[in-house]
């Protein structure tokens, strides 16, 4: 290349979308690939029943994790063995070494699939959409005609609100000066003699 000549690489390099989402289906393939291998599946055919994801189906749980005690330490846990001071996950057998990765792994990927739950959100159609807006919308004239506040006796109503405590405040502050200037009173009428 002769001096003076520069390369033109100012370019934005293009991303071909299509590789890389066809990358991405073949690496969540994997995965799926191991997290059956790893589980033990029922003969093809068989009824499995799943938990499916809803706030029915998501209770609190009945016992209590002793996690204030020992939140923020770290301990020591040979991986092997599982000895040692730490936190194993009943569900998934694993065994952590702090506080913090525990409640991770909690609310983790790992011990979601191992519960039998999925957190995808399912995808609302148009129908949907429009029922949940004819629902507020109904809920609003409902809200209307048993004669809820509107906004602008709401507003005023919180200017009032806001007055009173600045009134309150004044009040107080005054209170306080006064005190203050009583205590002093005392002291310089006796410190002079």
């Amino acid at each position: 290349m002769a001096p003076g000549q520069a390369v033109d690489n100012t370019q934005r390099r293009k991303w071909d979308k299509d590789e890389y989402a066809a990358k991405a289906a073949q690496r969540e393939k994997l995965e799926d690939d191991k997290e059956r291998a790893k589980s033990i599946r029922p003969p093809e055919g068989a009824i499995v029943e799943r938990k499916s994801l809803s706030l029915g189906s998501i209770i609190q749980r009945d016992y209590k994790r002793e996690l204030e005690s020992r939140v923020g330490t770290k301990s020591i846990v040979n991986l092997d063995t599982g000895e040692g001071l730490g936190f194993m996950c009943k569900e998934t057998g694993v065994v952590l070494r702090d506080s913090m990765a525990y409640l991770d792994h909690i609310n983790g990927k790992k011990q979601q699939k191992a519960l039998g739950l999925s957190m995808r959100v399912e995808r609302s159609t148009v129908d949907q959409v429009k029922a949940r807006f004819d629902a507020h919308k109904r809920k609003k004239e409902e809200e209307q005609a048993t004669g809820h506040v509107d906004f602008n006796k709401r507003v005023a109503m919180a200017e009032e609100d806001e007055e009173e405590v600045r009134r309150q405040r004044a009040e107080r502050k005054k209170a306080k000066k006064e005190a203050k200037k009583l205590e002093e009173q005392p002291r310089s009428k006796g410190g002079g003699g």
